[in-house]
């Protein structure tokens, strides 16, 4: 297994996306050096963009929750700075280091290689909080009636 360490954009450690199937993920940016190594290895380096900031050298780990043969994947193991356990949902920018696994792939005549996240140690943690997007107003709440839904 190998370690790489660098910033965490859009973790999914705690709780799998499901957004297509469902996997435990996260994205890396790395410097250039080690983005180039990962290309000599045949693995993809992206781009991705939070709050209307491009972030480039970005490296996908991922682990499918379900093993292609129907078994469970296990959950790729959390870990603060001191190597104990966190229950935190990990927000863009925190500075992590991630242990991970390479693996070949072949899908349809097509092949590759992927990297198997198996453990995430966060060095910087900066917590993902949601933003509010609406204010509760007193006085206002309906009974579920398709009557008193009004246009905006």
């Amino acid at each position: 297994m190998a370690i790489i360490e660098g910033t965490a954009y859009w973790a999914s450690l705690t709780r799998p996306n499901e957004k297509f199937e469902p996997m435990w993920r996260i994205d890396l940016a790395v410097d250039s050096k080690d983005a180039e190594g990962f290309k000599g290895q045949g693995i993809s380096v992206a781009e991705t963009t939070v709050d209307e900031k491009t972030i480039s050298n970005i490296i996908r780990f991922k682990r499918k929750v379900t093993k292609a043969n129907g078994d469970k994947n296990q959950q790729p193991q959390l870990v603060d700075a001191d190597k104990k356990p966190l229950d935190k949902i990990v927000g863009n920018g925190s500075r992590v280091k991630v242990m991970y696994k390479p693996y070949e792939w072949n899908f349809k005549g097509k092949k590759g290689v992927g990297l198997d996240l198996q453990a995430v140690q966060v060095l910087d943690l900066i917590e993902y909080t949601p933003k509010e997007d609406f204010s509760v107003e007193a006085g206002n709440t309906s009974n579920g009636s398709v009557d008193n839904i009004k246009e905006f």
